[in-house]
């Protein structure tokens, strides 16, 4: 009866040891990986892969109103331009690829400009031909890119959000 407590408080301890090292590699990994993902600039961020449109909403604030209103528009817009794909290369080389769907049989298929981030990351410059667009960058992580343009002298302000 004494060896079979022993035994037992044995394969308990071990038990406890193994459950305890397994959590400790639990812990150790998710720092591992948020530290690479830390590790990458803006511009590595943007640069990864091409973006595509997946939100775009409009943010009204009217004087005397406790809060703005909120329009979705992604369902409002055209399919030829729901399905483009933006492309940030790196050295500032940009595309728009019109995808599947074109405004136009004759339009081009991809048109290019350049871009450029600022240093604090931001803010955006989108220039195509004589066309120049400046967004604001709420968001840009591994899988989110978030700009906003605020209309200057009017109370709306529009919300992009682009995905991989």
């Amino acid at each position: 009866m004494k060896k079979m407590s022993v035994l037992l408080g044995l394969a308990a301890a071990a038990s406890l040891s193994l459950a305890s090292c397994q959590k400790e590699l639990d812990q150790v990994r998710p720092a591992q990986a948020s530290a690479a993902i830390q590790t990458q600039s803006k511009s590595d961020l943007l640069t990864t892969s091409a973006w595509r449109l997946t939100n775009l909403t409009s943010s009204t604030a009217l004087s005397g109103a406790s809060a703005a209103t909120t329009v979705d528009l992604l369902d409002r817009l055209k399919p030829w331009a729901r399905d483009n794909v933006f492309t940030y290369a790196a050295g500032g080389a940009f595309t728009l690829d019109e995808a599947a769907i074109k405004i136009h049989p004759q339009a081009p298929q991809q048109t290019t400009g350049t871009w450029k981030l600022s240093p604090q990351g931001d803010s955006l410059t989108v220039t195509q031909d004589t066309n120049v667009r400046r967004y604001g960058v709420a968001e840009l992580s591994a899988t989110t890119l978030r700009l906003t343009v605020a209309q200057p002298g009017a109370p709306t302000t529009f919300t992009q959000v682009y995905s991989h």
